[in-house]
């Protein structure tokens, strides 16, 4: 009788213990399964952003070779602005079509750069040159 007073609150103590592990074990599988949907859902963040990334940086590389080549058309518009002032203040007469002859030569040239992106990464590159008018 006496072991049977100390035995029956332990057995309650189990399967309170026991009730509680399986709470525990069910709120963590809540919580991994929540875990792994708000992890989806930041790679799929993550990878939205390394493409738009990578766009940007083509884009980049496109608007810095625009810009080389009308910085160099800029030159050349600038040293033959000094010819026709070097021409006017000598009182010389002269033909633009002379001048254009001596001058350098204006070439206008067409790049394009294709990338190809494959999960936020580029896979490949084609680099196409095409001169339009000397």
């Amino acid at each position: 009788m006496e072991l049977r007073c100390v035995v029956q609150p332990l057995e309650i103590d189990l399967d309170s213990m026991r009730n509680l592990k399986v709470s525990l074990e069910n709120s963590l599988r809540e919580v991994e399964m929540l875990y792994a949907i708000q992890m989806e859902q930041l790679n799929g963040i993550l990878l939205h952003l390394q493409s738009e990334l990578s766009q940007t940086q083509a884009e980049g590389q496109c608007q810095t070779q625009e810009y080389e080549a009308l910085l160099n058309i800029k030159v050349k518009l600038e040293a033959e602005t000094a010819t026709y002032d070097s021409l006017l203040e000598e009182g010389e007469d002269f033909s633009p079509v002379d001048t254009l002859g001596k001058s350098h030569s204006l070439q206008i040239i067409q790049k394009t750069m294709t990338h190809r992106i494959v999960d936020g990464r580029v896979v490949s590159e084609v680099n196409d040159t095409k001169v339009l008018r000397h």
